[in-house]
Order: C-alpha cells, then structure tokens, then sequence
C-alpha cells in the first residue's frame, strides 16, 4: 500500500525527471514558476532512486566536489543514489530561481556551536534570494525540503537490527522514555527520536558531531506526531513510505505546516 497524504499531489513537472524527455541540460535552465512557499510551509521533494537514470550529461551538473564525492563511494548503487540525489537537489532548486542547474553554487555555513564551516549547506549569493534547503537520502529514497526560512529534513530507513544502542546517545530524558516500551514499538520509536532530533541539527546548522544529547524531542504519537519546539525550531515527524520514518524542522516560532511536491513513492 502506497503511503499517500491526504491532500492531492501535484504530478512531477517532466523536467524533474532525467528519463524523460525534455529535462534541461547542464546550461539550460529549469522552466520558471516555482514560488516558494510563505512560512511556516515547507516544500517537500519525494523521489524514488529506483526510478531515475543519470546520464553523464545530467551528471555534468554536479560540481567537481560533488563528483570527487561519489566517485568515492564503493558501490556503483551508492554511487547512483548520490548522484541522484544531488542532481535533484540542483533541478529543484533550478526551478525556484529560474537558473541553469549546473550553475548554482553550493557553500557551508559556520556551525553555530564550533564556528567551523561544517554547518548548513546554503546557496551562495546570485542575482536574486535564495531558497533555504535541506537533503535526506536513505536507502532508495531522496527527500528534498525547500523553504522561505532554515529548515532541516532527515530520512532513515529501518533497521534490520537491535537500534536500541542508539538510544544512549539521544538526550536522557528521550532515552528513559524509550527504555519503558516494549518491543517493537521501542525500535520504531528509536528511529523516530534519531530523525526529529537530526532535523533540528540540519535547520540549527550544528554538525552532528556535537551529539544529539542535548536535543529533548520526545517520543511521537501516531504517524507524524505533533510540533514540538527544539532550539528555536519547529519539528514534527512526517508521513513516509512503508520502512522508513522522516522528519522535518523549520526555524521560527511557527508550528511547521508542509506540502507534497511530489508524490511518496510506494514499495518497489
């Protein structure tokens, strides 16, 4: 059962998708008319790694960093899901600004807490303002937030495995409460905790590094889950596809609201 939000989805502008015909090359850019969503709405990407093709042509968008990325990877199929991921990434961003994908330019924020440039990846400056954004990729699906304000996404597919070590690096009051469930519900809850609390690390812009211990998300109830407030974030769980849990965190004091762009992948 494929695992669709409520309200209807848009269909995926053909010029998203590098198999079908008409999707821009490196210089082209994308079609114009992409309006970013008013705060606190957040524009959510869905894509299916399974279902793309990137040629070389559309590979050609990736910056060289990119690229050195994703030759590094040991396997060709992590080496497609980078790169399908962060050619989407520039087609949707492309289609905000009316820009050539393979022209954006990507740079790092200072982290917050460190002061090193290992914070929030951003668009450098171009002729017009910026969308805010974040990337999620686990397993075959990419997840692409895009925003009027800083905003994180986080992506994880289950685990076969115990997940319960993960626990003791979530914050203790999180980690207590996820010690009184029981089995499975604790596993779930486990991966649920890890991408809420993820999120707000992406929206702050502190790296993971400094641990997620310090960041009280507390545990969902039902799918989603509601708001709750993290350093100076709004994060709430979202609706995924049957395996994977996600989340997202906007900046302000605005409960996060979001709407699809393009439609949750089912099972394959």
């Amino acid at each position: 059962m494929a695992a669709h939000p409520a309200s209807p989805v848009p269909a995926q502008p053909a010029w998203l998708r590098p198999s079908r015909p008409g999707w821009p090359g490196p210089a082209q850019p994308a079609p114009p008319g992409l309006v970013l969503p008013a705060p606190p709405m957040v524009d959510l990407w869905w894509f299916d790694a399974r279902a793309e093709v990137v040629r070389p042509a559309d590979a050609a968008v990736m910056d060289a960093g990119e690229r050195r990325r994703a030759r590094a990877l040991l396997s060709a199929l992590d080496q497609h899901r980078f790169q399908v991921a962060h050619v989407l990434l520039r087609r949707v961003l492309a289609g905000y600004l009316a820009a050539a994908p393979g022209d954006l330019r990507f740079g790092r924020q200072r982290c917050p807490r460190c002061g090193r440039r290992l914070g929030r990846p951003v668009l450098l400056p171009g002729p017009g303002p910026a969308p805010f954004f974040s990337l999620a990729h686990s397993g075959d699906l990419v997840l692409i937030a895009v925003a009027a304000r800083p905003v994180g996404a986080d992506l994880e597919q289950d685990r076969a495995g115990c997940v319960c070590p993960v626990a003791g690096v979530l914050h203790p009051a999180d980690a207590a409460a996820l010690a009184r469930l029981a089995e499975p519900d604790r596993h779930r809850a486990v991966i649920g905790c890890w991408v809420r609390a993820e999120a707000v690390l992406k929206c702050t812009g502190e790296g993971i590094g400094h641990g997620l211990s310090s960041l009280r998300v507390g545990l969902a109830s039902g799918s989603t889950g509601r708001n709750r407030r993290v350093r100076g974030c709004s994060v709430r769980g979202l609706a995924a596809p049957p395996g994977y849990q996600a989340a997202v965190a906007l900046a302000g004091p605005d409960a996060v609201t979001s709407r699809p762009m393009a439609a949750l992948p089912g099972p394959g």
